[in-house]
């Protein structure tokens, strides 16, 4: 990684002499989850006035989704604060009150069912009959199907066991927060002005490696007055003159973010937080040029599956007191080779249903899981179909056939959510550690890469950019090579910690720590 360091002669590199003329470096932040505000607010809070962070969707939070129903709020998305030492969500979380009301109950009882206070699971066959703890670890399928939902994988035996070694355990108790996960995603953003945040912003294209006069057009408002880190009514960012762009004309802006409305925004940084999912179906398309061939290698060989969530709500319980969850056992499974079934069959890659509790918190609601290919088409069935199938279930494994229908059902659909594309990412069979730290690593790299096949080598010369837009002029004529111009974050580019809130927290923060640290002397020197 090329560094910015102080030195005798810094005051007359491109970066120095273009931060001296314009003041502050651009930074555009895609996506507003967990990375992608705990970014922003970093640099924020380290003195970044010209910040931007656009998301695709409607609403802040990314993959978590809290909904309130009633009294109660449901996890569509992130449920689980994973570990309480060290866990910087944790400590975000018990600093403002959000755990007060966890109890004891609601701590990790087991694998299987986390959300419930201690009871007894009920295992329970097809065929109406419940059966002993010890004997359903004969039927090795139900494990596999708890296992793939937690990892995100339509089978364990996708999942590279010895890359999955590599993922840290934090220590301490799992923890919900009962007000909802979304009130973390709250905290983070109060310190980021409502008008940096852009939203129902999708991004098209990232332009890299432009070092192109910055385009100038309807679609690119003028930074001047209107600057939105320059107002000082909104987190503290005031307190300095208004100023126009003030880059000269002959100034280059290295990365141009090109938006489905066809604005262009220029930047001197971006921090790319979109999902494994995401940058698995659109690389070739999200990046011009394309990404170095070790990158992409890197994409294809993680994994990110679709973990599923399906609520029912009952008028009242038809389970007893003592039941935390009910488990399905499927007899005619035991000695089966394979978990993948017909599209028709989707419903038997339900493991089981946990009890939500405390009741007085949620009412009597049962909490499904589903993951893998039959997620995605169960994702495609309409409500009510996912409600019978789900009632029937209920009534073929209890033996119960007097059990109702749900009085209301609340589900996620992350797999065919074009902003997601699957729920969070794992180690596929394949893959290592290293292909994590490869994601994450930041563009252009200081060595020579050659880059992706089928992606850079059939671009026109100056990347234009997409027919869909009005065509702009760049210039293909290249500039010196600024350094970390595409920085990675999300919870698939932490080694330690993917797929975990905590992971995507912590690759935001160290992606603006980078930009922190390259900018450190010239802020120091009043630039």
């Amino acid at each position: 990684m090329q560094s910015c360091e102080s030195s005798g002669d810094s005051a007359n590199d491109p970066l120095s002499r273009g931060l001296r003329r314009r003041g502050q470096p651009r930074v555009v932040v895609i996506g507003a989850g967990l990375a992608g505000l705990a970014a922003a607010k970093a640099l924020l809070e380290q003195g970044f006035t010209d910040v931007t962070v656009l998301e695709a969707s409607t609403c802040i939070g990314g993959r978590v989704q809290s909904v309130k129903l009633g009294h109660a709020t449901f996890e569509l998305g992130a449920t689980w604060i994973h570990g309480s030492h060290g866990n910087p969500i944790y400590h975000l979380a018990e600093a403002n009150g959000l755990l007060e009301e966890t109890t004891d109950g609601e701590r990790s009882v087991g694998r299987i069912s986390l959300y419930s206070k201690n009871g007894v699971a009920c295992y329970l066959t097809n065929r109406g009959h419940r059966i002993p703890k010890d004997v359903v670890e004969e039927f090795s399928d139900l494990y596999n199907e708890v296992e793939s939902c937690e990892s995100s994988s339509h089978s364990m035996d996708d999942v590279s066991l010895s890359a999955f070694g590599e993922w840290t355990e934090i220590p301490g108790a799992h923890h919900i927060i009962p007000s909802g996960f979304i009130r973390v995603v709250e905290l983070l953003a109060e310190g980021i002005p409502a008008h940096v945040i852009q939203l129902g912003k999708p991004v098209r294209c990232v332009h890299w490696d432009q070092a192109s006069a910055r385009p100038r057009g309807p679609e690119i408002e003028p930074r001047g007055e209107g600057d939105h880190n320059l107002d000082a009514g909104e987190g503290g960012q005031g307190g300095e003159e208004p100023r126009g762009d003030g880059r000269d004309e002959d100034e280059q802006w290295p990365v141009l973010v090109e938006c489905e409305d066809c604005e262009v925004i220029p930047a001197d940084h971006v921090i790319v937080t979109v999902s494994l999912g995401v940058l698995k179906r659109q690389y070739t398309s999200f990046f011009r040029p394309g990404l170095p061939t070790e990158k992409v290698a890197a994409i294809h060989r993680l994994g990110i599956g679709t973990t599923d969530k399906i609520f029912l709500e009952f008028e009242e319980p038809f389970w007893g007191p003592e039941c935390n969850s009910i488990q399905f056992v499927w007899e005619d499974e035991a000695e089966s080779g394979t978990l993948t079934y017909p599209p028709e069959l989707w419903y038997r890659k339900i493991c089981g249903f946990d009890v939500l509790y405390p009741p007085e918190r949620y009412g009597h609601v049962l909490s499904g899981w589903i993951c893998g290919e039959e997620a995605l088409v169960m994702e495609k069935c309409d409500d009510e179909a996912v409600a019978e199938i789900c009632t029937e279930m209920l009534r073929q494994f209890t033996g119960n056939p007097n059990i109702p229908k749900p009085r209301r059902i609340l589900r996620s659909a992350w797999g065919s959510n074009p902003y997601f594309r699957g729920s969070y990412s794992y180690t596929q069979v394949g893959s290592s550690g290293a292909d994590v730290e490869k994601l994450a690593k930041p563009l252009p790299y200081t060595e020579s890469s050659k880059l992706a096949q089928g992606s850079s080598s059939k671009q026109q010369p100056g990347h234009l950019l997409s027919s869909k837009c009005s065509e702009q002029s760049l210039d293909p004529n290249r500039g010196s090579i600024k350094p970390m111009q595409v920085l990675f974050s999300g919870e698939a580019t932490h080694r330690k910690y993917y797929s975990t809130t905590h992971g995507a927290l912590l690759s935001g923060q160290r992606e603006a720590a980078r930009l922190i640290e390259m900018y450190q002397d010239l802020f120091q020197q009043g630039t």
